[in-house]
């Protein structure tokens, strides 16, 4: 069952305001060890690692928040190009629930046919000694 022309419309909207917040945050700045040319990395090895910790949460944020655009984009051209798939799963073609699509607005899959794709998400430790 395809969305109906306000339904995607309210989707569509949804994901350009999603879109526009995430892009709205900008880049992290990633800092260099360095601050001038007269030396070498930082003065002390705990500012070396803190430097070095802070430039790969920055990079790993910078990597999620451009892998973000990139699935609200393509859920964005979806409505463009095949407004009849919208809301459907794209293994299945069972409609994603609307619960779903408010959350997850770029959402490609069902519950379910995410859960099969990756299975390891949404796994956790249920006692202490759960260490697999």
């Amino acid at each position: 069952m395809a969305l109906t022309a306000k339904q995607l419309k309210a989707h569509k909207d949804a994901l350009a305001k999603l879109r526009a917040e995430t892009l709205s945050k900008g880049a992290a700045k990633i800092e260099p060890n360095r601050t001038d040319e007269a030396s070498s990395g930082v003065a002390d090895e705990d500012a070396q690692a803190l430097s070095e910790m802070l430039q790969a949460i920055n990079s790993n944020r910078n990597a999620g928040q451009a892998q973000l655009v990139a699935r609200i984009d393509k859920a964005l051209r979806k409505i463009a190009d095949d407004p009849e798939m919208v809301g459907l799963c794209e293994e299945c073609e069972e409609p994603i629930p609307a619960a779903r699509l408010k959350a997850v607005p770029y959402a490609q899959f069902c519950a379910a046919c995410q859960s099969k794709r990756d299975p390891a998400r949404g796994m956790a430790r249920k006692k202490t000694t759960d260490f697999v």
